[in-house]
């Protein structure tokens, strides 16, 4: 997908599955999200690999906070998620870049 390319309303929800998903299954729904759109759409799969990176950045914060980054972390997904659904491309930070590489 170019840049300038809008995401289709099937991309948009599963970008915002692979962002909000993380509510209910923390590294599973950004996961399957990833593993089943990665050859499909390039969008979806970039927005759903930051996503499980995010989380998985986000379990090693938290782990040595005792938790207390968990709400911090979850806000950002529920911003990915938004935006997703809005067509919207969003890059956590920290993460975004190595995504960026780990998906070419």
């Amino acid at each position: 997908m170019c840049l300038s390319d809008k995401p289709t309303s099937n991309e948009r929800i599963a970008a915002a599955i692979a962002h909000g998903g993380t509510w209910v299954a923390w590294f599973l729904a950004p996961l399957i999200v990833y593993a089943v759109e990665r050859d499909r759409s390039s969008y979806v799969a970039r927005q759903a690999l930051q996503a499980l990176l995010w989380s998985a950045f986000g379990t090693l914060v938290s782990v040595a906070t005792c938790g207390l980054a968990i709400p911090i972390f979850m806000v950002f997904h529920v911003i990915a998620a938004v935006r997703a659904l809005e067509g919207q491309d969003y890059e956590y930070p920290l993460v975004g870049d190595l995504a960026r590489k780990l998906g070419r």
